[in-house]
């Protein structure tokens, strides 16, 4: 009984301490949570080592993440309870989306989620719905994006909203889909506030430089220096984490145009999507520079490649329309993933145009979700009508529908 108490003890100490920003303690608690004994009570024992290797994927300790939860999968005597199950799954979707692995983690964490329904626990959905709409949002599928949003907007009025990562992807579904002033006071409201900030910052690596990135859009400069400031204090605070660091590099980077911290940000960041998108923010910013015009197609190229084996489908096609700028021409992947065979004789392009259309967006709002321009959208869709044989978004909403 005693080993219980200090473990669930330990538990919260770990959590409180994450909640507050400091993701040193809660990894200190956490691997003292862990050291339990699995026979002074089965399930707080696993639940202490999934609380673990969660708090490691955060701070991006991958490989020791992944030893950790094969050995505690490895060491079952019998068979788990549902809820064990379910949250195994909820925690090994997060490793795999860390890693890059996308499909495999939507499947794991969808895996998850149906075991965690049938047994009545709900406490997985908001964590759960935060990884299938950044999966979605990645992979270009806006309609799965705004599913997910939609729910964890349904568990934020039940009381059980994903928080600080809920908000955050909340507000990239926004400004995906209408623009960057859409989500102003979504922006806002997580950036004044010092929990949701603090949460935030160490619980998603890409968090810092999206809204970094997003105030400078919103001429929001004192936001932005607000968000550098508390970036870089974290870093310095607890400096045995290269993801704090790269991060605050990459927001300060963004903020003062600074080459070399982007530089060092893209070279230090241990998550490989965030590393390429300071690549990309490098590039963008030695573009203005003729002389630099080879090292800019470089970076690309590199942040290209990343995206591309990440299944960062949509990141990609903006970079692929970046080089084609220089000349440079690169494929790649489909924009909107759809099962089986794509219908009418669609191109992938067609396909993910009508897919967004026939959900009511403009060709702007189209335009701005695939990366290319409103021009290019009017021309892919009268391909489409062409191919569907039909004259109108009406129509093309009605038969959209009946196929999809």
């Amino acid at each position: 009984m005693q080993g219980s108490c200090d473990t669930a003890g330990f538990l919260r100490q770990s959590a409180s301490s994450w909640f507050d920003g400091r993701l040193d303690k809660g990894l200190q608690y956490a691997e003292a949570a862990a050291a339990g004994r699995r026979q002074d009570s089965p399930e707080l024992y696993e639940l202490a080592q999934f609380w673990y290797v969660g708090l490691l994927i955060k701070a991006r300790k991958l490989e020791a993440g992944r030893r950790v939860l094969d050995a505690v999968e490895g060491s079952r005597g019998g068979v788990a309870s549902e809820r064990m199950t379910a949250v195994g799954h909820n925690v090994r979707g997060s490793l795999l989306f860390a890693t890059g692995r996308v499909d495999g983690a939507m499947t794991e964490i969808s895996t998850g989620l149906r075991i965690a329904e049938g047994c009545g626990d709900r406490s997985l959905r908001p964590p759960s719905y935060v990884v299938l709409a950044l999966g979605a949002l990645r992979r270009a599928d806006m309609r799965a994006c705004r599913h997910f949003v939609d729910k964890l907007a349904d568990e934020a009025l039940l009381g059980y909203f994903g928080q600080a990562p809920g908000a955050w992807v909340a507000a990239q579904a926004v400004e995906a889909r209408s623009g960057v002033e859409s989500a102003a006071s979504l922006i806002a409201g997580i950036v004044t506030n010092p929990v949701v900030r603090r949460q935030l910052l160490v619980s998603e690596p890409a968090a810092v430089s999206w809204l970094v990135r997003a105030c400078t859009k919103l001429g929001a400069d004192d936001l932005a220096r607000t968000l550098v400031e508390v970036s870089s204090a974290m870093a310095e605070e607890q400096l045995e984490f290269s993801v704090l660091r790269g991060s605050a590099l990459h927001a300060a980077g963004l903020l003062r145009q600074d080459a070399a911290q982007l530089r060092e940000a893209a070279d230090l960041h241990p998550d490989r999507w965030c590393g390429a998108s300071a690549r990309e923010d490098l590039a963008n910013l030695l573009a203005a520079q003729p002389d630099e015009r080879d090292r800019t197609i470089r970076l690309l190229e590199s942040a290209l490649d990343v995206y591309a084996e990440v299944g960062a489908t949509r990141d990609a096609a903006r970079v692929v329309n970046k080089l084609r700028e220089y000349g440079v021409r690169r494929r790649t992947a489909r924009a909107v993933e759809c099962e089986g065979v794509v219908p009418h004789g669609l191109t992938s392009t067609e396909f993910a145009v009508a897919e967004l259309v026939s959900q009511g967006n403009t060709n702007s709002e189209v335009g701005r979700q695939l990366f290319i321009s409103r021009h290019t959208v009017a021309f892919h869709l009268k391909k489409v009508f062409q191919k569907m044989n039909i004259t109108s978004r009406v129509e093309l909403a009605a038969a959209w529908n009946m196929t999809s």
